[in-house]
């Protein structure tokens, strides 16, 4: 089986697996407990916060350590949320049309709640407009919650010229506006740097770059304020409460480690497959577009999303599974229908070339003699598909 499937999940690294496992066996102990094992346990977390904020460019406090990034985005928008209720502070939030579930459902909720949120539009490509998120920006605005990079369509929003704006837009309401982005497909991919980026929250999860399910990191600027929405024994500085997973964290901390150290390489690398990738599919002589933007330098690398029209994303992803490729689909299924995905929509793609969308992602261990061969299946799946379809009609 060839992989293609990494904005989905990764493979755990060995490195990972190897440096979690003592805390699984011999290295037991609770981190909030005072006797040796205890102690081990805490400073394997303390380390993993390092090796964390190192990866980041931020400080060792202002990590936490959540079980995956849906935690961590629901605790960043509702816990600000909270914050803003308890001050008094206006209740608007704006975030775009393609989002991840994991945002959009707490603006919904918000909604639901008496707030006001600006959904703003995006192009063709799927980018938002500077000017329209400018606009969106008034007297009422508290948060602000903007995708990085998207999971379904590969774009790259422009989150640091974002940050900016609110950042000015703060300066002249005379208080803070709270900017979180989602940043799930990024690391590894493009380097991350937090000092730079002026975001007041980020969340990551550990299972898009070679950690385990079940970890995530949720980065809150210091000063930002934030209130729990989970209570319990007041782990992760009250905001995460329960017993760490002391042999994710210390998983997550591995991977970040790596993540840093081979950012640069693995991202040339997977430019160069999607460059080739993407110049085969264009070579081939089918009714295809390209989803998300044409640009590779603006779209996650080694994301290449793409839509065939007459052809079922559900249907090729399922022919490609018998060749030995592991694709996705753009369309989501809900008890038995076949449905575009909300990100599809959004775009403006049309029910039927959404029904057609795949996506394809490379990670940190494919080969170059993986996209040779997966292009070349790739080529004999289109080809019997389309004629499967043509037979249909």
């Amino acid at each position: 089986m060839i992989y293609l499937d990494n904005s989905a999940t990764t493979k755990v690294r060995p490195q990972v697996l190897e440096a979690m496992l003592p805390y699984l066996s011999e290295s037991y102990g609770n981190p909030s407990s005072i006797h040796s094992l205890g102690r081990t346990a805490r400073a394997a977390v303390d380390n993993a916060r390092n090796q964390v904020a190192s990866f980041l460019g931020c400080l060792p406090s202002e990590v936490y350590f959540s079980s995956c990034a849906t935690m961590s985005n629901n605790v960043a928008l509702l816990g600000r949320a909270r914050f803003v209720e308890a001050n008094g502070l206006p209740k608007h939030l704006i975030t775009s049309t393609i989002e991840h579930p994991a945002v959009f459902g707490p603006a919904q909720y918000l909604e639901a709640q008496g707030w006001r949120v600006t959904y703003l539009p995006v192009d063709r490509e799927g980018f938002v407009s500077l000017s329209d998120f400018e606009k969106a920006l008034d007297t009422d605005t508290s948060i602000v919650s903007i995708m990085w990079g998207n999971n379904e369509i590969g774009v790259l929003e422009p989150v640091e010229a974002m940050a900016e704006m609110v950042e000015n837009h703060s300066k002249s309401l005379g208080r803070d506006i709270f900017m979180h982005t989602d940043a799930v497909q990024i690391p590894g991919k493009l380097p991350i740097d937090l000092s730079r980026l002026k975001v007041s929250a980020l969340s990551l999860s550990g299972h898009k770059f070679g950690a385990p399910k079940g970890i995530g990191i949720l980065f809150l600027r210091r000063l930002f304020n934030i209130m729990p929405i989970i209570f319990g024994g007041g782990q992760e500085m009250g905001m995460f409460a329960g017993t760490e997973s002391v042999a994710h964290i210390v998983a997550i901390g591995e991977a970040a480690k790596l993540a840093q150290q081979e950012q640069v390489a693995l991202e040339e690398r997977l430019r160069s497959y999607q460059r080739q990738l993407l110049e085969h599919l264009l070579a081939l002589k089918l009714d295809l577009t390209i989803t998300g933007p044409s640009d590779i330098a603006k779209r996650l690398p080694g994301h290449v999303s793409f839509s065939v029209n007459g052809i079922e994303g559900e249907a090729l992803v399922l022919k490609s599974d018998l060749k030995g490729l592991a694709l996705s689909s753009g369309s989501a299924c809900h008890q038995g229908i076949i449905e575009a995905s909300s990100v599809l929509k959004a775009i403006g793609l049309g029910q039927a070339k959404s029904l057609g969308a795949v996506r394809i992602t490379f990670g940190a261990d494919n080969t170059d003699s993986d996209v040779v061969e997966s292009i070349r299946l790739l080529e004999l799946v289109l080809g019997k598909v389309r004629k499967t379809a043509q037979a249909d009609t």
